[in-house]
């Protein structure tokens, strides 16, 4: 398996410890990780998708403040853009069957000519 070229996730009791006791350094992991994801992507239509979803998603939960409410809205987000790029992968798949080679051509065998 390829090493990841991403920054370690570090261990979940150490994110809660963050999250409850200085959650300006949880924003911070948060902001360098998507940085990372977004400076990943090879082409500028990768980077574009990933800042708009990232957009979107800061926007929701800038909007509520109840932390059930952020993830739901988190959620529903990100189930919306699995079902949209699915659709679009389907889409990309039956576009892009493979080409048929014309058929060949038969030629008949010559007969032999008989000896008088």
């Amino acid at each position: 398996m390829a090493a990841s070229t991403y920054s370690p996730l570090p261990a979940f009791d150490e994110l809660l410890h963050m999250a409850k006791q200085d959650p300006a350094a949880l924003d911070r992991l948060q902001q360098k990780l998507n940085q990372e994801l977004i400076d990943a992507q090879s082409d500028n239509e990768g980077r574009k998708a990933i800042q708009q979803t990232l957009f979107r998603l800061q926007s929701e939960q800038l909007r509520y403040k109840a932390p059930l409410v952020r993830l739901t809205r988190a959620y529903q987000l990100m189930l919306s853009e699995m079902s949209r790029m699915q659709d679009a992968l389907e889409l990309l798949c039956k576009t892009q069957k493979p080409q048929q080679k014309p058929c060949a051509t038969i030629l008949p065998f010559k007969q032999k000519e008989k000896d008088p």
